[in-house]
């Protein structure tokens, strides 16, 4: 991750890092910067734009294409750059990294 001057050094991208590294299992294959400026990911990778807080818990309680989506339409983020292959590099990473989404545990569902 290469920051700037003018983006924080500990802010929000810095936070949720360990987070979506953990669900990518390892570097995310796209640039995202969030309300802060903050940056974390692929610096070469498409860059969306989480505008708020709101965008963050919509993109976490509805995570996948769905939440993507209504966080999109809603104007809660923004993505620049080739948004196709943005995709396809989600798809490939989670292909390769055999990654499926988490199993909610029995307490989870009670």
């Amino acid at each position: 991750m290469t920051l700037t001057g003018k983006h924080p050094a500990h802010g929000a991208a810095q936070r949720i890092e360990p987070l979506a590294e953990q669900l990518f299992g390892g570097r995310l294959p796209v640039r995202v910067r969030m309300w802060d400026g903050s940056e974390t990911g692929a610096a070469d990778g498409p860059l969306i734009h989480v505008r708020g807080r709101r965008a963050l818990r919509r993109l976490l309680w509805e995570p996948g294409e769905l939440g993507l989506a209504e966080a999109y339409i809603a104007g809660d983020i923004d993505i620049e750059g080739d948004l196709a292959e943005g995709l396809r590099a989600v798809r490939r990473a989670v292909r390769e990294r055999g990654l499926a989404a988490p199993r909610p545990r029995l307490s989870d569902r009670l």
